[in-house]
């Protein structure tokens, strides 16, 4: 496990669980539209989904921007990005598209009225992640994470559920105990929402005018 988060690995390790990533995660299924809405999406909005897997949040963020909206899954994995375009194909979602790349580096749309990171500490945990993102969206435009954290001290057997939990999916547990302050540092109106017994948080904020 690296001190920092770590694409190289990252990739190769997505390309192996790319053909079981939805069963292995079909239990977190449960939090997504919950966590969709808090993204504030309208008929007609431009969002990015990132590290947008094999596409399980498209579903709510299609139905969240209707017809005339469009949603941008952004991965670093071919692998899981293909899942994801057979879904958005089986659907005929026209108004879904993929880039494959690191976020950190892509070429990423621009003014997007919002983004969701769900369950990808890694990402959040990159500050050149965080700032390409946030200049992607516009002024106002909502950002939503979603993910894993340390419970607190008083809670801390928990944490040996977490760390079990998140291993297969994470290049890092540094800044477990606050996932989100690279976020935190770049958004305006923040707040953050402990779950499930302080294993889960959920933050949001606006980018600054």
């Amino acid at each position: 496990m690296s001190d920092w988060p770590d694409p190289v690995e990252a990739s190769r390790r997505y390309a192996e669980l790319a053909a079981t990533y939805e069963r292995r995660v079909r239990l977190t299924n449960r939090w997504r539209p919950g966590v969709v809405r808090h993204v504030r999406l309208r008929p007609g909005d431009h969002v990015l989904d990132v590290g947008c897997g094999t596409g399980a949040n498209l579903p709510h963020l299609v139905a969240a921007v209707g017809a005339r909206g469009h949603v941008t899954g952004i991965d670093l994995s071919e692998a899981m990005a293909a899942h994801a375009r057979t879904r958005a194909a089986t659907n005929r979602w026209d108004n879904v598209d993929f880039v494959v790349g690191d976020a950190a580096t892509a070429s990423l749309p621009a003014d997007v009225d919002g983004a969701l990171f769900f369950l990808v500490h890694d990402l959040v945990r990159s500050q050149a992640v965080i700032d390409r993102i946030v200049a992607a969206c516009r002024p106002g435009a909502r950002v939503v994470a979603f993910g894993p954290k340390w419970a607190s001290r008083w809670r801390w057997p928990l944490n040996a559920f977490v760390r079990r939990g998140i291993r297969p999916y994470v290049t890092t547990f540094e800044g477990l105990d606050t996932p989100w302050d690279h976020l935190q540092r770049r958004l305006d109106q923040f707040s953050v929402r402990p779950l499930a017994l302080g294993t889960l948080y959920l933050a949001e904020g606006t980018v600054a005018s």
